[in-house]
């Protein structure tokens, strides 16, 4: 369960190898846990977001204009801190590598 304070009406989860994800039903996304790497600001991150994926030491958030924002571990290239560009539908995030669906049915590798 999330941390005391940390509130909202919670649509979707994802759980990293420490942190936790929640997305609310405004587009924000609530984080805890381990936040070594950046990848769980007690802050949360604010954005217009459908769907949350998190990895080993990073997380990915997909926006509703189809883009992706990534934070947290970077070292392999699974966090690019500037986002990934394009038309997804769907991310998932591996131990250290992230993966995005696209409308047009191919795949992202990053």
């Amino acid at each position: 369960a999330p941390p005391a304070g940390v509130e909202g009406d919670f649509v979707a989860v994802a759980a990293g190898y420490y942190h936790s994800l929640a997305l609310r039903a405004d587009g924000s996304v609530a984080c805890w846990g381990d936040n070594t790497f950046d990848q769980a600001p007690p802050a949360g991150v604010e954005g217009d977001f459908v769907a949350v994926a998190a990895g080993y030491y990073h997380s990915l958030a997909l926006r509703a204009d189809g883009s992706v924002a990534c934070w947290g571990w970077k070292i392999h290239g699974q966090a690019p801190p500037a986002g990934v560009d394009g038309d997804f539908v769907a991310v998932a995030a591996g131990h250290v590598h992230s993966l995005a669906l696209g409308r047009d049915g191919n795949v992202a590798c990053w």
